[in-house]
């Protein structure tokens, strides 16, 4: 048998090797001192990875908490896709076998090993899949986001993110020896605080909040509005790149970012819920979010280095690459179904888009420096448009 390669190595730790290849590395073990060095290196990054993440990050997940189950909840209900896990699942036990293997077919030890990378990288997540009421964005030093794009996203895309995110519980860790994730305000004091749900217009409007126009046969019937907060990533360049190459992944994080800070300011979000008591619609507004990061830092190269940790799908990855002025873009994805229909439209002059699906119907465009979302249930994309007309 010959030198085996990190990837057969691992599989044989995980124990997903055949009987039979088992016992022939087993043997050429005995004779050769090379891979017997690096199957007790993986074996001692295996420990390391159970002692950092499973005793220490998962112990203390409460420090920092981020309910990603409940925004990926969200997001599956925004594409109109919740109630169809079960589909999901199912695809996901046809899929063949790659050469390469890809994250559903790894063991539990080894997606202990993206984990720990791409919970360090935990921004890019948000940034690759924004819910479309969150309106998050792409990458960069420090910058506003002026327009958005879609992403078609297949059922196939969604089952690797929801692996990942319920396997990794990525927003939740502090993430000890490869880097640091710090949300202002989300403490247990303060993260009620954030959110304020008022129950009709009067309410709102007592606390100070700001109410858009809406049409006279219609009314507000609720208002939710959430603070703006601050996320921060601090990564370990050397750290994360050990186990970048342990996953055969090329791309590398530039040392320039080793210990520094990068921010993601998310501002204030606001969303008023109007209907006529047979129909109701949501119209959300949110100032573009803001990305900082620090001088000297290759942010080309961090750009590539996030899309090619591998819970982001290829097809997926290769749109986002794809979108020329990413510095201002926000990628807002779609479900591609067969069902859904995305098309450019203009909102009072103004440069849209509108999406209809089987579920729900979303207008997002941009006005004076703002994103602006008005969401219908099952309705026709020209009611959208006549009603976004009517909002001031």
């Amino acid at each position: 048998m010959k030198c085996a390669d990190t990837g057969f190595i691992q599989a044989f730790l995980d124990g997903e090797c055949e009987a039979r290849e088992s016992e022939q590395f087993r043997s050429h073990l005995t004779e050769c001192e090379q891979c017997r060095a690096r199957l007790d290196e993986l074996m001692a990054l295996d420990v390391w990875s159970r002692e950092q993440i499973e005793a220490d990050v998962f112990a203390r997940a409460d420090q920092v908490k981020v309910n990603t189950d409940a925004a990926w909840q969200r997001f599956s209900q925004t594409v109109g896709k919740a109630n169809k896990s079960n589909q999901l699942r199912e695809w996901n036990h046809h899929k063949e076998r790659k050469a390469k293997r890809s994250w559903n077919e790894m063991n539990k030890s080894t997606k202990r090993w993206v984990t720990a990378a791409s919970a360090a990288a935990v921004v890019a997540v948000s940034l690759s899949f924004p819910q479309v009421q969150a309106a998050a964005n792409d990458f960069l030093s420090m910058f506003r986001m002026s327009k958005v794009e879609f992403v078609k996203v297949t059922q196939e895309d969604l089952q690797e993110v929801e692996n990942w995110m319920a396997s990794g519980k990525a927003g939740e860790i502090d993430l000890k020896g490869i880097g640091k994730i710090e949300i202002d305000g989300m403490d247990d004091n303060k993260q009620e605080s954030r959110n304020h749900y008022y129950n009709n217009r009067e309410a709102a409007e007592k606390a100070g909040v700001k109410l858009p126009s809406v049409p006279a046969d219609m009314a507000v019937e609720g208002v939710e509005v959430t603070s703006p907060y601050r996320m921060h990533l601090e990564i370990d360049t050397e750290r994360a790149n050990k186990l970048l190459a342990q996953l055969q992944i090329d791309a590398r994080f530039d040392d320039e970012l080793n210990g520094k800070r990068i921010s993601l300011e998310v501002p204030k979000m606001q969303t008023t819920y109007i209907g006529t008591g047979k129909e109701s619609y949501s119209y959300t507004i949110v100032d573009a979010p803001e990305l900082k990061a620090p001088d000297g830092v290759d942010l080309e190269k961090l750009r590539e280095t996030m899309l090619a940790l591998p819970f982001i799908p290829e097809q997926v990855k290769k749109q986002m690459l794809d979108i020329k002025d990413w510095k201002h873009t926000i990628p807002v994805p779609y479900m591609a179904d067969g069902k859904s229909d995305m098309k450019e439209v203009k909102v009072n002059g103004e440069e849209g888009m509108l999406l209809t699906s089987e579920y729900n119907t979303h207008l997002v465009w941009q006005k004076d420096g703002k994103i602006h979302i008005l969401d219908g249930s099952e309705k026709r994309g020209e009611e959208l448009l006549a009603l976004a007309k009517q909002l001031n």
